[in-house]
């Protein structure tokens, strides 16, 4: 079945409009204005007319009531204007024809009846107002505006057809992709689980050894107050150890969802900052859901971002901001530290911020820093729409 859509109508609307309209002209060239209020009933035709094929436009089917209403509409129009009417039937008549090529595979019977009837009272009544050769004149105008709606028709149709079979094959395309992010991700955190596990576990495993061993040489009474000291050193090991630990385990667990809302991936870095370096940090979320993959890597540059805060910029108070528009999702953090001077990201002591340029650039993105000296430092990452999940 044909499929229109509703930008058909308003062409539509104009082309019956402009039937009616010149049609009523016609009638008052040839026979004068023999009824007072023909003009309205013109109008009154042509609006009857679009409202019956405003409907047709919006139930995008036909119906065997359909082709016989709008028959008998183009009966009784045919008798009013007499001669005049012919500018309705090669305008009119092909669009009824049209729709019934297209509802004839559903009711074969009743379709050529309704076009038998049609096209033998339009003959008749051609032949009957004008010469025999009129009549076939305009039977081929009717005939090739048939044609022309039908080719057009059939095109649109495809058209729709083609452009639904894309929607679909669109969202296979990013059901796959989803399905090989989280795979990709899945392996992503395993190999970094076991790299943490192989790597900085066992290094604060042989600090809380080290820090025992050197606590047991320390026997006088001066050296009290480095053994407090060294206890602290040991418990803050054998805690960051267990943290380690947790977070290994968290990372090995299989991913149930394909993306994480932004809140569940920054909130325990900024949690763990407040906690361990008494950062006053405010914090203002877009509200939005995150790829997994994008996840893992604002994790990172966030983490090394606050890294930076810590050690360089000497600043208490930290503003982080995500924005999120049609084109654009951006990680905003600043600083009201020391700041720094314009270099090279790649110099010497900008090591961490260059690999934050590098994951970005890897994303699709770009990075952004401001910064003067004594005036603190803004780092703005900008990445792809992309990183986030429509919900």
């Amino acid at each position: 079945m044909l499929q229109i859509t509703k930008k058909i109508s308003f062409p539509l609307f104009i082309w019956l409009v402009l039937l009616f309209f010149t049609t009523f002209y016609l009638h008052i060239i040839l026979y004068g204005n023999r009824f007072q209020f023909f003009g309205l009933f013109a109008c009154l035709q042509a609006l009857i007319a679009n409202i019956v094929y405003f409907y047709r436009v919006r139930a995008k089917k036909t119906n065997y009531v359909y082709l016989l209403a709008i028959s008998i509409f183009y009966f009784l129009i045919c008798e009013t204007y007499q001669k005049a009417a012919i500018i309705l039937m090669i305008g009119f008549l092909p669009l009824i024809l049209a729709e019934c090529y297209f509802y004839f595979p559903t009711n074969r019977w009743g379709v050529t009846v309704i076009v038998v009837v049609l096209i033998s009272f339009t003959f008749l009544f051609l032949f009957k107002l004008y010469h025999l050769i009129n009549t076939f004149i305009s039977f081929d105008g009717i005939f090739l505006f048939t044609g022309i709606l039908i080719y057009y028709a059939t095109l649109i149709n495809r058209l729709v057809l083609e452009r639904e079979k894309n929607r679909l094959l669109n969202e296979q395309m990013d059901q796959a992709y989803h399905g090989l992010e989280k795979m990709v991700v899945a392996r992503e955190r395993t190999k970094f689980a076991q790299s943490l596990h192989d790597t900085v576990t066992q290094d604060l495993i042989a600090i809380s050894v080290q820090l025992e061993g050197i606590e047991h040489h320390l026997v006088l009474p001066a050296t009290k107050g480095t053994s407090q000291q060294i206890q602290k050193v040991k418990k803050f090991a054998d805690q960051a150890q267990q943290n380690l630990r947790l977070e290994i385990q968290r990372l090995k667990m299989t991913e149930q969802q394909h993306h994480r809302r932004e809140q569940q991936v920054f909130n325990p870095i900024i949690t763990s900052f407040k906690q361990k370096y008494h950062l006053d940090i405010i914090y203002s979320s877009s509200q939005q859901s995150l790829r997994l993959k994008a996840a893992l890597e604002l994790t990172k540059i966030l983490t090394e971002t606050l890294n930076n805060v810590v050690r360089h910029a000497d600043s208490q108070e930290v503003v982080i901001l995500t924005k999120c528009n049609d084109t654009k999702y951006r990680l905003i953090v600043s600083d009201f530290g020391n700041g720094m001077k314009a270099t090279p990201l790649n110099s010497q002591g900008h090591f961490g911020l260059a690999g934050i340029k590098n994951t970005v650039r890897d994303m699709g993105g770009k990075l952004l820093i401001k910064s003067s000296l004594g005036e603190g430092t803004r780092v703005v990452v900008e990445l792809p729409k992309e990183v986030v999940v429509s919900e």
